[in-house]
């Protein structure tokens, strides 16, 4: 019998135990047919196909009555119970129904089949000190197996409550703890690869590991965290069991697309395992069939060989870090169900079932973040490749844009050269020329070469003023020639009438363009001079009331002329202004000629 030594802080570890099946709601007399129990004691080994109540007896030695609060801690209880201390309730774990002997005779039993459900949580009672005396002390246990459970019950420990409470605390940790924070993680990644394989469609890799991971988030919820079965038995067993395989076979196909494999006859039977493995399942828990259907559980360790094979033989293929991890996470998972399924796993030891999967999703989120990061890596590679040329090619743009600039600026000076030089030959040197020749030859006088060389030099001052910049504005190449005409027009005895208004920037004006403009009111003064023997010339510069022109109009007292004298000058006249994109208006009278030019405002 355990008993306490003289330290009080032992604390005693009680793994014998009296038995009687009883419906008793009270503990047993020690009269009754109580048999020796070894705990932790699994009722589909010691008590195959019972379940309802269950009564054990514990016994302990405490030198003296405790002066503080104990407790008894019970790292497995399957389904509830009931705790007495020297024939005093103490706590009850769980929730108990009302059953009989023949209820319990009819429900079906699976010999040697793991249970799908095992999410009962370590126990805890508290025991006051008053309960406790000296001596012997007697504790009852009843224990009520719920239908579809296996039923089972862990060795108890027992000691102050501040102690006990610490190894209580670790197995929770273990147990319930930490598989309800893998449920949640696993089934946010599991989500989280289903959203990326939405987005990429043709990367199904990702789609069958979301879902494996959504299946094994169910397995653990519904075999390690649910404390009550949603459903009755075997329907809740049913779900567990498909959920796992659906994992299983989720994996396999994960594997064969990571390894970029196509095998659609192994993906046939893989699928045709999932449809079928509830039906056998459903058999096996039912009691139906023989013993091959009683062992159909046992094809999941198969499926789960062959997928862990896959990733063994990428990885020595490939043997890359990430396909050596993945091989390593798939055995390990492979070892401890082996371990907890097929060996003699203690009962009342902690499960590490769902622990065993969380390595696959660590190596396959591993897997998502490296990709990421080298796709990273790659776009800012590629960005700064891309930058860099674009740099290259706007300096090499730049320099050819210098280039064509250079050689555009040099081919507006080798045609304004020409135009110049044109011009020059086409009117100073043709009248220098004529000039020339006729005094070689004595018929001008003195008067007449003077002024013949006069109309010259004027040819010459029309060619360089057009030379001037115009920033497009008309006015100053007007007031050029004003300044030029208004003094030899004085002598000739004629009065210079100049009304000029405000008028906007012509495109039009280009040199070539502002020398056509000179020219074409210089062979209007010329004419007005020699022909019209006026004494008044009016000039007015202005935008018409349309806004599209702007009209130079020049307007003299003379004689005029009739149209069908019109001769070579005007005609050259009105060519020029329609170079400019002008038009060129003429109208004698009696009265004397008035010339418009209209030239384009925009």
């Amino acid at each position: 019998m355990p008993s306490f030594g003289a330290a009080r802080e032992t604390l005693v570890q009680l793994d014998r135990a009296g038995f009687i099946l009883s419906d008793s709601p009270e503990p047993p007399a020690d009269s009754a047919a109580w048999r020796p129990q070894i705990l932790p004691d699994n009722w589909r080994v010691s008590h195959p196909g019972d379940w309802g109540y269950g009564w054990y007896r514990l016994q302990i030695v405490l030198p003296a009555a405790p002066d503080e609060f104990f407790a008894a801690y019970l790292p497995l209880l399957e389904t509830s119970g009931t705790l007495y201390v020297n024939w005093t309730l103490v706590g009850q774990a769980g929730a108990v129904e009302r059953i009989s002997r023949t209820a319990r005779q009819s429900e079906p039993f699976v010999p040697n089949a793991p249970p799908a459900f095992v999410g009962f949580p370590p126990r805890l009672f508290s025991i006051r000190p008053d309960l406790l005396r000296a001596g012997t002390n007697t504790l009852h246990l009843r224990l009520w197996v719920k239908s579809g459970t296996r039923g089972a019950l862990s060795g108890m420990t027992i000691g102050p409550e501040r102690r006990v409470r610490a190894a209580y605390e670790q197995r929770v940790l273990v147990a319930v703890t930490g598989p309800r924070v893998i449920v949640v993680l696993t089934a946010g990644f599991g989500l989280f690869l289903l959203l990326l394989w939405l987005r990429r469609r043709h990367e199904t890799v990702y789609g069958y590991a979301g879902l494996a991971a959504l299946a094994f988030a169910l397995y653990v919820a519904g075999r390690y965290v649910v404390s009550e079965p949603v459903f009755p038995f075997p329907h809740w067993d049913l779900a567990v069991r498909s959920a796992l395989v659906a994992y299983i076979v989720l994996m396999c196909l994960f594997a064969l697309r990571y390894g970029g494999w196509r095998r659609p006859r192994l993906e046939r039977w893989l699928w045709a395992y999932l449809i079928v493995s509830p039906l056998l399942d459903y058999a096996a828990l039912a009691g139906i069939g023989g013993w091959v259907i009683q062992k159909w559980w046992l094809m999941s360790f198969v499926v789960t060989v062959i997928y862990v094979a896959i990733f063994w033989t990428i990885g020595l293929q490939r043997k890359t870090v990430e396909t050596l991890c993945l091989a390593i996470a798939g055995s390990f998972k492979l070892v401890i169900s082996a371990n907890e399924y097929l060996l003699a796993y203690p009962i009342d030891l902690p499960h590490y079932q769902p622990y065993a999967y969380l390595p696959m999703f660590i190596v396959i989120g591993w897997m998502l973040i490296d990709r990421f990061a080298r796709s990273l890596t790659e776009f800012e590679k590629l960005s700064a490749e891309l930058e860099k040329r674009v740099t290259e090619k706007h300096a090499e743009l730049a320099r050819t844009y210098e280039r064509m600039h250079i050689m555009e600026r040099h081919q507006a000076v080798v045609e304004e050269r020409s135009r110049i030089m044109r011009d020059m030959h086409d009117g100073i040197g043709a009248q220098l020329i004529s000039t020339l020749s006729l005094v070689e030859h004595g018929d001008y006088s003195a008067t007449e070469v003077a002024a013949a060389l006069r109309e010259c030099l004027a040819d010459l001052r029309l060619t360089i003023d057009s030379l001037e910049p115009t920033e497009n504005d008309l006015l100053p190449v007007l007031g050029n020639l004003r300044y030029r005409l208004d003094e030899r027009l004085r002598k000739q005895g004629i009065n210079l009438d100049w009304r000029v208004s405000e008028v906007p920037e012509l495109s039009c004006l280009t040199p070539q363009n502002v020398l056509h403009i000179l020219r074409i009111l210089q062979e209007a003064f010329t004419n007005i001079v020699k022909h019209a023997h006026a004494t008044s010339i009016q000039v007015e510069i202005g935008l018409d009331t349309t806004g599209e022109h702007v009209y130079i109009q020049v307007r003299d007292n003379g004689t005029g002329f009739c149209g069908e004298r019109s001769g070579r000058g005007i005609a050259s006249m009105r060519h020029r202004a329609k170079i400019i994109g002008g038009r060129l208006d003429i109208q004698p009278s009696a009265a004397g000629t008035t010339l418009n030019l209209l030239l384009p405002a925009s």
